[in-house]
C-alpha cells in the first residue's frame, strides 16, 4: 500500500466516523429480494458522479456485491451497528437501511442524512486530494472518453440554418410592422441576417466537435499530440492537424473556403461585430468626412451591404459547409463518421485505437465493432447484465 493510499484511508476512516464494512457474507438489499429495509433516495446533485462513492467505499473495505438486475453495484457497511448498503440503480444512487435493526423511519432518514452528509465530505476530499491530479494524468495518457455531441451541436446548426431558410421565404417571425408602428426595412432579409450568423457560428461549433472525435480513427498518438491541447486549438488548427494541406489539395480547397466564411462572418459577429481588418474604422478627412479605413476594400466586407448576409450569401455559404460534410462523410473519414453519426462515445486509450486500426481494415469489421460497442452501450444503459 502506497504512502498516499494510506493517508487517504486514514482521513477517510476519521470522516465516516461509525461507518464499518459489513461482513462479506451479508447478503445486501438491492441484490436480494424481500429483506426489510427502509429505502431512500438520493439527489443526484448531491453525488453527480456515483462512481466517486464508489472509489470512497472501496478504499474502506465495504465490500462490494456487483452486478444485478437494474443493478450496476452495491456496497454494504454498517453504521453504528446498522446493517446499510448503497446501490447504483437503472434510476440512480439508492441507500438502504435495515428496518429490523432500526424500525423507525424517523430514525432510519436521519441515519440516511449522515451517511450522505459524511460520504460528501469524503467526496470532496477525496477529489482535492487525489482524483483531480489522477484525471489530469489519465488525460494526459489519453484514457479517456468524450462524449458524443454531434447530433446536438448538428441540431442546433440545422435550427438556424431551417430558421435563415423561413425567413428569407417570407415565414419568419419578424413582420413589417412594427411594435411601435411604421415599418421595418428589410424584415426578411434582417431575420435571414440574425439567422444566418447563427448557423455559422453553430457549423463551425459542430466542426470543431467532429474534428476531436475523429482524433482516434485517424492515427492520434497521445504520447506524441496532447488531446487537452489539441481540444484547445482554433479550428483551423484543428483541420490543419488532421488533414494535410500541402497534399491534399481537396482539403486545402475546403479549409480555404471554410477560412473566408469564418474570417467575415463568424470571427467578425464573434468579437463585437469588429473584423480584424479595421472594416469598421473610420478615418477623418477634412473637407471629406469619415472614410472607411479599409478604404474600397470595404465592398468585400459584410458592412458594405444594406442587410450583412442577404439570400445569395446565404445561400453561398450553405454550399461551402454541405460541400465540405460530403467531403468528410465520403472521402477523408467515412468509417469515422459512421460511428460519430451513429451517437457513439469516443474513446482515446490504446485498446480502442489498436481495435479501430484493425476493424477499418473492412466495412464489415467496422461495421461489426460498431455493433458490439452499441450493445455494450445499451447493457450498460439499462443496467441488464
Amino acid at each position: 500500500m502506497s504512502n498516499q493510499e494510506q493517508a487517504l484511508k486514514t482521513h477517510l476512516g476519521r470522516v465516516l466516523r461509525g461507518l464499518k464494512p459489513a461482513a462479506s457474507d451479508d447478503p445486501g438489499f438491492a441484490m436480494t429480494l424481500g429483506r426489510p429495509a427502509h429505502r431512500f433516495r438520493i439527489e443526484p446533485t448531491r453525488f453527480p458522479v456515483p462512481g466517486i462513492c464508489r472509489i470512497v467505499l472501496n478504499l474502506i473495505g465495504s465490500p462490494d456485491l456487483g452486478r444485478g438486475e437494474k443493478l450496476a453495484w452495491e456496497h454494504i457497511f454498517a453504521v453504528d451497528g446498522h446493517p446499510c448498503s448503497l446501490a447504483h440503480q437503472k434510476f440512480g444512487l439508492r441507500l438502504y437501511v435495515d428496518s429490523r435493526s432500526l424500525p423507525s423511519e424517523d430514525e432510519a432518514e436521519a441515519l440516511h442524512e449522515r451517511v450522505v452528509v459524511m460520504l460528501e465530505k469524503a467526496q470532496r476530499y477525496l477529489e482535492r486530494r487525489y482524483l483531480r491530479n489522477f484525471a489530469d494524468d489519465q488525460i494526459q495518457q489519453g484514457k479517456v472518453t468524450i462524449r458524443n455531441q454531434y447530433h446536438r451541436l448538428r441540431g442546433i446548426y440545422v435550427y438556424f440554418r431551417d430558421g435563415a431558410e423561413d425567413a428569407f421565404a417570407g415565414r419568419g417571425r419578424i413582420k413589417p410592422d412594427g411594435e411601435k408602428g411604421g415599418r421595418l426595412i428589410a424584415p426578411r432579409e434582417t431575420e435571414g441576417f440574425y439567422n444566418a450568423v447563427a448557423m455559422v457560428s453553430a457549423y463551425f461549433s459542430l466542426l470543431e466537435h467532429t474534428l476531436v472525435l475523429l482524433l482516434p480513427f485517424l492515427g492520434f498518438d497521445p504520447s506524441k499530440d496532447s488531446l487537452k491541447s489539441f481540444i484547445g486549438d482554433r479550428w483551423g488548427i484543428k483541420f490543419k492537424k488532421i488533414f494535410e494541406l500541402s497534399s491534399d489539395s481537396l482539403a486545402k480547397s475546403h479549409f480555404d473556403a471554410l477560412h473566408r466564411i469564418a474570417e467575415e462572418y463568424r470571427n467578425t459577429y464573434g468579437h463585437g461585430g469588429f473584423d480584424k481588418f479595421g472594416s469598421t474604422m473610420l478615418f477623418h478627412m477634412e473637407g471629406v468626412g469619415a472614410l472607411p479605413a479599409v478604404l474600397s476594400d470595404i465592398r468585400e466586407r459584410p458592412y458594405f451591404n444594406f442587410v450583412p448576409v442577404g439570400i445569395d450569401d446565404f445561400g453561398r455559404i450553405k454550399d461551402v459547409f454541405d460541400a465540405c460534410d460530403r467531403w468528410i462523410e465520403d472521402v477523408a473519414a467515412p468509417l469515422a463518421m459512421t460511428w460519430i453519426k451513429g451517437g457513439m462515445d469516443v474513446y482515446y486509450d490504446e485498446q480502442f485505437r489498436s481495435e479501430v486500426a484493425l476493424a477499418m481494415q473492412s466495412a464489415e469489421e467496422f461495421a461489426a465493432m460498431l455493433h458490439y460497442y452499441g450493445y455494450l452501450v445499451d447493457q450498460a444503459a439499462n443496467m441488464d447484465w
